[in-house]
Formats: C-alpha cells, sequence, structure tokens
C-alpha cells in the first residue's frame, strides 16, 4: 500500500514554470488563430442603438479570441437623421470607408466633406480628436465601414469618451463613460517648442527629432478624405485594385493601416497568392467565393472575410460567381511591412496572375 501511494506521488506534476507557461500560452494562441472563424455573415449581425448611433459589430475584443485574425475591431455605422453621436479619441488612427450617402464629420474644427467611395481618416496626432459625423442628405441613408487595429492603438494610451449622444439614444446618460473637463492630461499640453533644431543634427538624438518635425509637417499637408475619383484603377497580378492607403503614399493622413478595394469582374477570378494572413475583406457589393488553403468560403454582399495568421501562411484566391454583376471587395491590413519586413514569416509569394492581368 505504501508503495502504490509513493508511486501516485511521484506522478503529481511539478509546479509550471514560467517558461512551460510561455510555451502553453503561444499553443493555446496558435490553436485560436487555426481553429478561429474566418467568414462572419454581415446580414446575420443586428443593428444596435447605442448611444453613438446604429452600428453592427463585426469583430472587436468580445470575438477576438474566436476569429482567425485577432486586434482588429471593425464595424459598421447607419445613418438616417442629421447626425450620430460626438466622441473624442486620444491618439486617432480610424478610417472610414464611405459605403453610402453624403455626409461630413467636423473634427476638431476641420470640416471634412465625404460621399460613396471616400476614405476618411481621423489621423494620429498628439492631442485629442474631437468629431461628429453628419448626414448632409437627412432621410436617404448613410453609411459607413470602420475600421481599427488595436495593436497600433494600444501604444497610443487610446481612448474614448462621449461628448454628446445621438438623438436616437433613449437610454440613460452614464457620467463615468463621458468626457470631464478636465480629461486632456496636463503632461499632455506641455510642448517643447522653445528647443532650436537648426542646421543638421549633431546627434542620433537629435536626429529623432528632426525626424519628428518632418513627420508633423508631412501631416500637416496630408489627405483626410481620399476621394475614390484620386484612386485610379490599377491592372495588378492580382486584379483590378484601386489603392488608397499604400506604404509608397506619404502624402495621406493614416500610414499604419494599407486599404485598397478590389473588383472582380462578371464571372472572373484573382490572382492566387501565399501571404502571412491578417488582412479582412469586407465584401461592398456581388456574391462569390474565396479558397483559403484550398478550402471554400462562399461570401455575399455586407459579409467580412478574415485570412487567418497561420505558419506557413495561407494560400488566397477569390472567385466571382455571378455571371453578370462585378463583386468589389474593401480590403486592410496593418502595414507591418517597414518593421517586419514584406514577407513576414511565410513568404509573400504570387502562385497565379488575375486573368485581368495586364
Amino acid at each position: 500500500m505504501e508503495r502504490e501511494l509513493e508511486r501516485v506521488r511521484e506522478r503529481e506534476p511539478e509546479p509550471e514554470n514560467f517558461y512551460d507557461f510561455m510555451l502553453r500560452w503561444k499553443i493555446e494562441k496558435s490553436r485560436q488563430r487555426q481553429e478561429g472563424q474566418v467568414l462572419i455573415k454581415g446580414k446575420e449581425l443586428p443593428w444596435i442603438q447605442s448611444r453613438h448611433g446604429l452600428g453592427k459589430m463585426y469583430v472587436g475584443p468580445a470575438n477576438w479570441d474566436q476569429v482567425g485574425a485577432p486586434g482588429w475591431i471593425v464595424t459598421r455605422t447607419g445613418m438616417e437623421k442629421i447626425r450620430r453621436g460626438k466622441h473624442s479619441h486620444t491618439g486617432g488612427g480610424v478610417l472610414f470607408y464611405i459605403l453610402e450617402g453624403h455626409g461630413c464629420t467636423v473634427n476638431n474644427d476641420l470640416r471634412l466633406e465625404w460621399k460613396r467611395g471616400d476614405l476618411e481618416l481621423i489621423p494620429i496626432t498628439r492631442y485629442e480628436n474631437v468629431h461628429q459625423h453628419f448626414n448632409l442628405e437627412p432621410g436617404r441613408p448613410c453609411g459607413k465601414l470602420v475600421v481599427r487595429f488595436w495593436p497600433f492603438m494600444e501604444p497610443l494610451a487610446y481612448e474614448t469618451r462621449q461628448v454628446d449622444d445621438s438623438p436616437d439614444w433613449k437610454g440613460p446618460r452614464n457620467g463615468q463613460l463621458y468626457r470631464p473637463e478636465d480629461f486632456v492630461p496636463e503632461a499632455a499640453k506641455v510642448r517643447g517648442y522653445d528647443i532650436s533644431l537648426e542646421g543638421p543634427p549633431a546627434t542620433l538624438l537629435d536626429d529623432l527629432l528632426c525626424r519628428r518635425n518632418e513627420w508633423r509637417e508631412r501631416m500637416s499637408k496630408a489627405k483626410l478624405v481620399i476621394e475614390e475619383k484620386d484612386c485610379p484603377v490599377e491592372r495588378n497580378r492580382m486584379g483590378l485594385y484601386r489603392w488608397y492607403i499604400h506604404p509608397a503614399f506619404t502624402n495621406v493622413g493614416c500610414r499604419h493601416i494599407l486599404f485598397w478595394t478590389q473588383e472582380i469582374p462578371p464571372g472572373s477570378r484573382s490572382g492566387q497568392q501565399k501571404h502571412q494572413g491578417g488582412r479582412i475583406h469586407y465584401i461592398v457589393e456581388g456574391k462569390g467565393y474565396s479558397l483559403l488553403n484550398g478550402v471554400r468560403y462562399d461570401w455575399e454582399e455586407e459579409d467580412l472575410l478574415v485570412l487567418p495568421i497561420k505558419a506557413g501562411g495561407t494560400i488566397l484566391q477569390h472567385f466571382n460567381a455571378d455571371p453578370v454583376r462585378p463583386a468589389k471587395m474593401a480590403v486592410a491590413e496593418p502595414n507591418w511591412y517597414d518593421i517586419l519586413g514584406v514577407d513576414l514569416a511565410c513568404g509573400l509569394e504570387q502562385l497565379e496572375n488575375s486573368p485581368d492581368y495586364p
């Protein structure tokens, strides 16, 4: 009997150390990405009336553990009345793709007018962005696809506070969610403009400060509304693109997320590519399907296709299943390329050209 008890005691696991914890944590994260949801059916998502306005949530913190590429915050907003609520962002870095309607946004004292097909940007700034969206044709629908990527937002000490409610909000006011008068910390008001940086930088720290000044100068002139008419169609190996944000563009108000639209003619297909993953595709119009590592995912208008992040990457190709109507996607991915390289950890490989190229 004593020998049996000794054997039981010998089988007890040792306390988990930090290294084993990290191994287990990484394996679990990999499993979540491998098994995570790839296709989110937009028409099955409910419209929710919040204090900021009408909207539906595709991806966000509540379901990051269920999708193949966590970190995205993707919503769709709707507006028929004259305005939505007003709120403030510290940091910024939000993209709004206009799906329908004509309106404007007042960001601080700047008025930005937009229409269907345009891309509106809330820039990354060192000051607070207080903004509100307006429908310039009340009674007619007005909607946006809103795209944010949390891994780029958290380092900015990102917060959102409510300033004013949507006229459609009938619920109670929760004071903790609203912007207090002293919302901007005193430390954020300190500015070091009194130090002269004339001439070439004398140290590497001065070099950083000069780069800061160059960045501020570029951002002061950057586009905050990129109009569809200013984005020519590019016939490339993947098909028909309109680039809104690309690593080569230095005149746009946000560069941390790449953004383009892709049109697939009736009955046609895109090129085939191997990619690390983390890219999202919102179906603006049409119907079709995508092959991801040989698995077929059928999509239609309002769906969101999430390219999962996988070891070895994902081989992807998109097909338009409609012989009459074109299909159109709005596509976004983090701009890792200047930081982690274009190959990332799997290699960006073009495996087949689209029949629409050249």
